[in-house]
């Protein structure tokens, strides 16, 4: 009878572990690890693992994103570590309107759809409340703070209004006065529910501006511009649906220029994004990389070598060291080719005769 672990991807491989195994393979004994090597390892892997992204696609590291809209404001910011925009599409719902209650403050004021005014309390704990008329099935939250600070906040539902389910929490919100923040949340009764409430924790005093509850989706492409096409358009500011947009790939965050600018009505609608990212930083020694598991041993091994290139005790006579850039590009080859999810892909030739 053959005994297994009975478990899968289970085993813990922390930095430390990577960083460890470079150094042995580069030839180095532990005696020779010092602090200021650990620190040039530690970079040399942030740096090589931002490389990735020069070489193809890492599924794991394309993320959705959901970015905001404002009134004649063409500038829309992706991003922190944001490489490119691989889809994009222009969202609008139905803002879901209904009773407003709040634990204090005007309830009203963060719902009624405009930008002028806010709900703001005065004691921490709070909530903002709205029942619908009949059982609804919400899909996307928006948060407008009106002041700037970090929140304990959570979204929940309720179908009598007493018993309440959270959908959303995050300890850690970084309000920003006047910046929208959207989610969608999964999670809500196929059946429907007659409230939802945004409740502070006993930390955090409400200040907002608004809290849109939406529904019923819409989503249509917004296609790519390239600079020249951007560049040619000759009214830049025209106000309307934003159509297309130019990818501006700036050096901290990138900028998608949209066209035309944003009208009112769009402040409540978002663009929707899947976009390619870096890889996640390093962090500390007993945190893991973000990288699949499928992976590991490639990391390792161009780790491995880049530390021969830099650290002078290394033995360049040992074969062993000499191995080491065939077999990381060996490992890296194995890696990139395992690097899709096997659905179809479509060719669409568009070939047409030209005449004159």
């Amino acid at each position: 009878m053959v005994i297994t672990s009975g478990t899968v991807s289970t085993t813990s491989f922390e930095t430390r572990k990577v960083i460890d195994h470079a150094f042995g393979r580069c030839g180095l004994a532990p005696q020779q690890i010092t602090p200021e090597y650990i620190d040039i390892a530690t970079d040399l892997l942030f740096a090589f693992l931002s490389t990735l992204v020069n070489k193809g696609l890492a599924l794991w590291a394309t993320q959705k994103v959901i970015l905001p809209l404002y009134q004649n404001q063409q500038s829309v910011v992706a991003p922190l570590g944001t490489v490119d925009v691989l889809d994009c599409n222009l969202r609008t719902l139905t803002t879901l309107t209904g009773t407003a209650s709040a634990s204090s403050g005007i309830a009203a004021n963060a719902f009624d759809q405009t930008l002028t005014d806010a709900c703001t309390q005065t004691a921490p704990g709070g909530y903002l409340q709205l029942q619908f008329a009949s059982p609804t099935i919400p899909t996307t939250f928006g948060i407008m703070p009106n002041v700037t600070g970090t929140w304990d906040i959570s979204i929940q539902t309720s179908i009598d209004g007493v018993t309440w389910i959270t959908i959303w929490s995050n300890s850690q919100f970084n309000a920003e006065q006047g910046v929208w923040f959207w989610v969608d949340v999964e999670g809500i009764p196929l059946t429907g529910v007659n409230y939802v409430r945004l409740l502070a924790a006993s930390t955090t005093t409400l200040n907002v501006t608004q809290f849109a509850i939406q529904t019923n989706p819409e989503e249509i492409p917004v296609a790519k511009l390239n600079r020249d096409d951007y560049a040619n358009l000759p009214d830049k500011w025209f106000p309307g649906r934003p159509v297309v947009f130019w990818y501006d790939k700036q050096v901290d965050q990138p900028i998608l220029t949209v066209w035309p600018t944003p009208q009112l009505q769009f402040s409540f609608a978002q663009l929707v994004c899947y976009i390619q990212q870096y890889v996640q930083d390093v962090g500390s020694m007993t945190q893991q990389l973000w990288i699949p598991q499928r992976w590991f041993l490639a990391i390792l091994t161009q780790l491995a070598y880049d530390l021969a290139l830099t650290i002078p005790e290394v033995d360049w006579t040992n074969p062993r060291v000499q191995m080491l850039l065939p077999e990381s590009q060996k490992l890296l080859r194995d890696a990139w080719a395992s690097e899709t999810d096997q659905s179809p892909t479509f060719w669409r030739p568009r070939i047409w005769p030209y005449t004159r």
